[in-house]
């Protein structure tokens, strides 16, 4: 009887449309090298989006800024230029989001600098937070503790550590609820050496499609998830091919220009004591382009800082000694 309960269960279920996973699998080392070929593809990133961003004061008080609804214009840009010596990072990296012309928000990263930062204004409210890169992800950063590689992880346009046998590096596991290749993120912690685990990059599991990320989760120190982003809609990037590279070229020609999520949503979960004042933020992309259009400088923290408000150095209270080589 409870043979035929089972094989009643598992009917219902196959006609519900229950996910079935494929039999093949891929090695970890076709699947990082397929994702990384799709990510130096895009040396630089130029796009208009459509940015909602929700965010809390100390009191809680919550402000939405923005709108990514299908009637909305595109309110904002994301930029990013990447370092062809570092293909790890950090990158410079930034997103502004405005309305009525002014801006309301800053995202980024400034590798000139060395520093990663949040700010925004709204009304009377606003605030700017700022860190230095050597020291993301280290133990004792407060306030807005975003590691901007950790961040710029959803546009799936930065490389992944093709080495296994050292760190930074991945490692694989592969689940069936969702079907998917799961590519967990490990490196050594700033300052302590600590080996941590970062994140986790669900990749599609299939024999036919095309093989992308489509929901990233991600972890701070004590192991807790922080962060879930949802990654929809790839389309290509235009690609514009300079006369003098022919790697490019021939990508152009076999219609291999790189794709990235156009519909990306992030939400941010809170812990004991530990609060982020970003709580969601969803981008909506268009014309996206790696074409030579704008200077690393739209990148950086100081000189686009509003001057009415005060910078909060989030790892100050750091053992200034450095990171631990």
């Amino acid at each position: 009887m409870r043979g035929a309960t089972v094989a009643v269960l598992c009917a219902a279920a196959l006609l519900a449309g229950c996910e079935q996973c494929p039999t093949t699998l891929f090695p970890m080392e076709q699947v990082v090298a397929e994702y990384n070929a799709n990510a130096r593809a895009a040396p630089r990133l130029w796009a208009r989006a459509k940015i909602e961003m929700t965010l809390a004061d100390e009191a809680g008080r919550a402000v939405t800024l923005g709108s990514a609804s299908p009637l909305a214009s595109p309110n904002g840009l994301l930029l990013l230029a990447k370092d062809g010596a570092r293909p790890l990072g950090p990158h410079n990296f930034a997103l502004i989001g405005r309305e009525l012309g002014q801006e309301v928000f800053r995202l980024g990263a400034s590798a000139e600098e060395g520093v990663y930062y949040l700010w925004y204004r709204a009304g009377d409210k606003g605030g700017a937070w700022y860190g230095r890169n050597q020291f993301a992800g280290a133990p004792g950063v407060r306030g807005v503790s975003i590691d901007p590689n950790q961040l710029l992880a959803v546009l799936t346009l930065c490389e992944l550590p093709p080495d296994s046998t050292a760190f930074p590096a991945v490692a694989l596991t592969m689940s069936r609820d969702p079907c998917a290749y799961v590519l967990t993120y490990i490196e050594r912690q700033s300052v302590t050496g600590k080996i941590v685990f970062r994140r986790e990059i669900y990749i599609r599991w299939s024999d036919r499609d095309r093989r992308e990320p489509f929901l990233v989760k991600f972890f701070d120190n004590q192991g807790r998830r922080i962060m879930t982003a949802h990654l929809r809609d790839y389309r290509p990037i235009d690609t514009p091919a300079p006369e003098d590279d022919a790697e490019a070229a021939r990508r152009q020609a076999a219609n291999l220009d790189a794709v990235m999520p156009t519909d990306i949503e992030i939400v941010w979960e809170d812990w004991p004591g530990r609060t982020s004042p970003v709580r969601r933020l969803r981008m909506v992309l268009s014309e996206m382009t790696t074409a030579d259009k704008w200077a690393t400088e739209s990148c950086r923290f100081r000189e686009n800082l509003p001057p009415n408000l005060r910078p909060v150095l989030i790892d100050e209270d750091l053992d200034r000694k450095g990171p631990r080589k």
